[in-house]
């Protein structure tokens, strides 16, 4: 069953040569308002395989778990889905002699690189470089750790290599420094508990600058936590006192470039982008009425939001409608 669809139960989830170019089709949304920030559906991917997490890299390929069996590339800023096959993840994939299966969670890493968590054999998170003609392994980007039970989100510092993992069943987050014979767990950042620095039952992850963005689901927080430090950090993003953030049972987490955070409010059917604050900037889903009623996963750049809907079998992908928004 999905990691991330189980969870919602129980706390309330190229162009090749000689093909015809698919150029985009324009947003069809009635109402869509005029003079004003909003997003608007850009597409609709239909017969899409449930994707339980997706992922948009730097140079635009959006990965996605597929089945919980796979990784797929797909080409994100089209208006059906097409598959990038020389970006897909080998399948299956050999990983210090074994066979590795039940992919559950990704994230981008340095340079052209993704990080795939396996539950089986054992619980790893294993590097592939997707930058060249096919998606290879990294012999030396693995993480085995079997005291891990339930990967509830990865993230990877892009300039040190550090991989972070939260585990939803201990409601911890851990540090890793990754090597070919597994690496090693360099500090146990959380811990589970109430208040700041603490976390119950994480799941999403966001590495930026030195600090983590965490999706504190058990608590229905989001929350700040030092990449580096335990039990450090800012804490909860509570947003402004005037208008404080309410989320119910929040499953994923992202920034952009921009600094602007993103969040899967799962709970109450909908998905925001905020200020550092936690000032809510946009409801990312509001104008569209067949959004995913619980959004598990999302991906994002500065002005596109995609989002699964892998009950249905649809990816949504929205897109803001100016770009005349203050920074955060």
């Amino acid at each position: 069953m999905l990691n991330r669809l189980a969870t919602l139960a129980l706390v309330v989830l190229a162009a090749g040569c000689g093909r015809r170019l698919d150029l985009p089709v324009e947003p069809e949304v009635p109402g869509t308002p005029t003079g004003q920030v909003a997003y608007v559906r850009q597409y609709l991917w239909e017969n899409v395989p449930e994707l339980t997490d997706v992922v948009v890299t730097r140079g635009g390929t959006l990965f996605g778990i597929v089945d919980s069996t796979q990784v797929n590339a797909y080409y994100s800023d089209n208006s059906v889905p097409r598959i990038n096959t020389s970006r897909n993840i080998p399948h299956p994939v050999t990983i210090a002699g074994q066979p590795a299966q039940r992919p559950v969670q990704i994230c981008e890493g340095a340079g052209s690189t993704l990080w795939v968590a396996y539950l089986l054999p054992v619980p790893m998170v294993a590097q592939f470089d997707v930058g060249g003609e096919t998606a290879t392994l990294i012999t030396a980007g693995l993480v085995r750790d079997g005291t891990i039970v339930e990967f509830g989100g990865i993230a990877a510092d892009p300039d040190s290599g550090f991989v972070y993992v939260a585990d939803t069943f201990r409601s911890t987050i851990g540090k890793y420094a990754p090597a070919a014979d597994g690496g090693r767990r360099v500090a146990l950042l959380a811990t589970a508990g109430n208040g700041d620095g603490f976390v119950q039952q994480p799941h999403g992850l966001y590495v930026f600058g030195d600090s983590l963005l965490v999706a504190d689901t058990g608590k229905s927080w989001i929350q700040v936590l030092s990449a580096d430090v335990p039990r450090a950090g800012r804490g909860q993003v509570a947003g402004p006192s005037e208008a404080p953030l309410d989320l119910r049972a929040p499953l994923d987490v992202w920034v952009d470039r921009n600094g602007f955070f993103y969040v899967a409010d799962t709970g109450n059917s909908r998905v925001l982008k905020l200020g550092k604050r936690g000032d809510v900037r946009e409801v990312v889903t509001e104008l569209d009425p067949a959004a995913p009623a619980s959004p598990i996963a999302l991906a994002a750049n500065p002005t596109q939001v995609w989002v699964p809907d892998p009950s249905r079998g649809l990816v949504f992908v929205y897109q803001i409608n100016t770009t005349i928004e203050e920074l955060p």
